[in-house]
């Protein structure tokens, strides 16, 4: 009983008291801008160990169609339906690290009958009764009933056990965070491609106007020709420019078709049966508040992706310097075993068994010492990826902001120039009306009117695209 009392120390001490080898985790620290570049925005230290925070940052644009798509793409796209099932899968694993911690028991009943040719050899002079001496062979017959419970433990005295499910746990939680990631991607690409399909419409409006307004100029053209007031090539560039709008038109049809379907697969629709009413683009996208503190970045779940898996990388540090140190394993075993069914479940036929089993690897040519070696690099380069990450996230946020102040200045130009194309047009309009110049000049100012509008149009789709692309980069919003 005093051995019984042993093991089940060892056993407790075991789950509650094991060290930990190897050296403690500390996230390394990154160093935060006071301030971005994109503007006046202020900026704070970022924290050390990211949390994600992903909303239904879409809603900040207002636009009930784009509210359907998002939530078409979360419940509908096979791809993020992938990102769920790896974390499902992950989980699991870790679960079954878990098991390890504890004892693993298990009921083996056994019947066994054997029957085998068996001889039997005595010595001259060995008496048994019904045998006689020398070489005799018997054919017999035995059974077995046995009904032992089993009781397996290893140790854990030195965390070997316990780095392996924290490394599983972690390495779940990262790709978790992965999920969000793929996530916050779907839901930018989705808005993303919906304000290109609807800066394609405000395009196709412009083309549509465009035409109509140049068919206005071929028949001012036709008329003065009919009249004897213009030669025949200006006719025929009259003409040019409305076929040659025309085929700019056609192509932002395709283009448009083509983005629809794009739309279609961020969604999971099929493309053929999937469709979006003509809706253009003449808003402003809305404006991002002053003061964005840098440690919104911790949001960003690539960041948290990226450091749970250092974190992943680092619990195997223990589990490779425990690899060094010996074993140990406890089996238990009770129950009952006997030749005979009716003496089977009787006190006679108790059984039982307690063992320890100790394991040190006495040489086993370096082994431990590249795999601890090999264990530490992997660490570094997690590391190394878990800065680069935060790098990254800097770079995109400036490039986003200096992007958006930028374009707000660039529309403002572009705003004039437009302005500034369509007098331009209808002065010489106007001048060759009255025979005060030849249609060149007409020509030239319609098509730096169209190109000028065209502009206009785009940017504005761009600042969109911007807009999303800096909630990205923030992971998911500008709010904190």
């Amino acid at each position: 009983m005093h051995l019984k009392y042993g093991v089940a120390a060892l056993l407790l001490g075991s789950l509650f008291f094991g060290c930990h080898l190897g050296p403690k985790y500390v996230p390394p620290a990154v160093e935060a801008p006071a301030e971005w570049k994109g503007g006046s925005q202020q900026a704070s230290p970022t924290p050390a160990v990211p949390i994600p925070c992903l909303d239904f940052w879409w809603e900040v644009f207002d636009d009930a169609p784009l509210n359907y798509l998002e939530q078409q793409a979360i419940e509908n796209n096979p791809n993020l339906t992938v990102a769920i099932e790896r974390v499902i899968q992950a989980r699991a694993m870790a679960g079954v690290k878990k098991a390890d911690l504890f004892p693993q028991i298990t009921l083996n009943p056994l019947f066994s009958d054997t029957g085998e040719l068996f001889q039997l050899q005595l010595p001259p002079g060995f008496d048994i009764p019904g045998v006689s001496a020398g070489k005799t062979v018997y054919r017999i017959h035995q059974f077995e009933y046995s009904l032992p419970l089993n009781l397996s433990y290893e140790l854990d005295l030195w965390g070997k056990l316990r780095g392996q499910y924290q490394s599983a746990r972690q390495n779940a939680q990262s790709l978790e965070f992965a999920y969000y990631s793929s996530l916050l991607s779907l839901t930018s690409d989705v808005a993303s491609s919906y304000y290109q399909l609807r800066s394609l419409d405000a395009q196709i409006d412009l083309y549509q106007a465009t035409i109509e307004a140049f068919s206005g100029t071929y028949y001012t053209v036709k008329s003065r020709f009919d009249k004897g007031l213009t030669n025949y090539l200006d006719l025929l560039n009259a003409t040019l420019q409305i076929t040659n709008a025309q085929a700019g038109l056609e192509d932002l049809k395709r283009q448009r078709a083509q983005q629809e379907d794009a739309l279609a697969v961020l969604i999971g629709a099929p493309a053929s049966t999937f469709s979006l009413e003509h809706n253009p683009l003449f808003s402003a996208p809305p404006s991002i508040p002053a003061g964005i503190p840098s440690a919104i970045l911790s949001r960003r779940p690539d960041i948290a992706q990226a450091e749970r898996s250092m974190a992943s990388e680092h619990a195997l540090i223990g589990v490779a310097y425990a690899s060094f140190l010996p074993s140990i394993t406890l089996t238990e075993a009770f129950g009952f075993i006997s030749p005979v069914i009716k003496k089977f479940l009787e006190a006679p036929s108790r059984y039982w068994l307690l063992g320890a089993n100790a394991a040190q690897s006495v040489s086993d040519g370096g082994r431990n010492v590249f795999n601890l070696e090999g264990t530490k690099a992997a660490y570094r380069e997690s590391v190394a990826a878990y800065q680069q990450s935060v790098l990254v996230a800097f770079r995109e946020v400036e490039d986003a902001l200096n992007g958006l102040e930028m374009q707000y200045t660039q529309s403002t130009y572009l705003a004039l120039s437009v302005e500034t194309a369509e007098k331009g047009f209808e002065l010489s309009l106007n001048r060759y009306k009255n025979g005060l110049t030849n249609y060149l000049d007409v020509m030239d100012s319609q098509r730096s009117q169209l190109a000028a509008k065209t502009s206009y149009t785009q940017l504005q789709g761009v600042r969109f695209l911007s807009t999303i692309q800096l909630i990205k980069a923030l992971g998911g919003g500008w709010e904190g």
